[in-house]
């Protein structure tokens, strides 16, 4: 009965004519906090490779 009902709320929201307006959080500088967080990502990301690599080396050096 549950996934009849769930179902039937599904097919009344599709079939909505006047939706509730959603609310969008607008940034003025959405993209250059986004390129900045990119850099910010990549920069950790080579940092923990870099580590990881270090690390990968020393241990085939002892072997």
């Amino acid at each position: 009965m549950e996934h009849l009902l769930n179902m039937l709320r599904g097919y009344a929201t599709a079939l909505e004519l006047m939706p509730k307006a959603r609310r969008y959080h607008v940034d003025r500088h959405g993209f250059a906090t986004d390129a900045q967080r990119l850099r910010d990502d990549f920069q950790a990301i080579g940092h923990d490779m870099r580590a990881q690599l270090k690390r990968e080396s020393i241990n085939y050096r002892t072997r």
